[in-house]
């Protein structure tokens, strides 16, 4: 469950049974496409990991070495704000995964992974990655294609996401000028009646002296 937007797991499909590293990676776009005879291939470079609660998997800042699938358990996905406070951004479970734009690039992380259960996960890492390519640099492009497109349909979704949130500003800022010039017009249309009650106070109380020196 994603609390920020742009760490929705848009790419989520859920299914049970069956082989189940094959069943869950076979649902992560990268993999997707493979046959059991390539996924093979890429089985044995797999990294299997276990993570008791509470137990960082990636931590925001640290240079990123590869992407994680979740078998089992929850993961949080959290950052440091601007105060100190970790504010959480996502919580994935079996089937989802993160740091996937890592095999591109060894960028730092953006946040931290932190195991919300008894969590168990398997790593691809870059350097496996690079090696897969020489090796085989058919099954390795494959799996760089699908990456990309991956990447691209996430950086569309951002992009969407910011667009919406731009309107959304724009028309707050928009319905903020109209409330203060409301306003404004408000106070000067009340200032301006109380001025013409001043006004006709006065006049009615020099019309009034007037009358009593008669």
């Amino acid at each position: 469950m994603a609390l920020d937007p742009f760490w929705s797991n848009i790419f989520s499909r859920r299914n049970r049974g069956g082989d189940e590293l094959y069943e869950v990676l076979s649902r992560v776009p990268i993999f997707q496409d493979l046959s059991r005879r390539e996924f093979q291939r890429i089985r044995g470079i797999l990294h299997r990991r276990s993570y008791s609660v509470d137990e960082a998997i990636v931590r925001e800042g640290d240079v990123g070495v590869g992407m994680y699938v979740i078998l089992s358990g929850e993961v949080a996905i959290l950052q440091e704000g601007t105060d100190g406070q970790m504010l959480e951004l996502a919580s994935f479970g079996a089937g989802d995964f993160f740091g996937d734009q890592v095999l591109l690039d060894e960028s730092a992380r953006t946040a931290s992974a932190v195991a919300r259960a008894p969590t168990r996960a398997v790593g691809f890492f870059r350097p496996d990655l690079l090696e897969l390519i020489e090796r085989s640099p058919r099954l390795g492009l494959k799996i760089v294609m699908r990456l990309s497109h991956m990447i691209s349909v996430r950086l569309r979704q951002t992009n969407r996401l910011l667009k919406e949130t731009r309107d959304q500003v724009r028309r707050a800022e928009a319905e903020a000028a109209a409330r203060v010039e409301a306003e404004a017009a408000a106070r000067v249309g009340a200032e301006a009646q109380a001025l013409d009650q001043v006004r006709e106070a006065d006049s009615a109380g020099t019309t009034l002296g007037r009358e009593s020196a008669t």
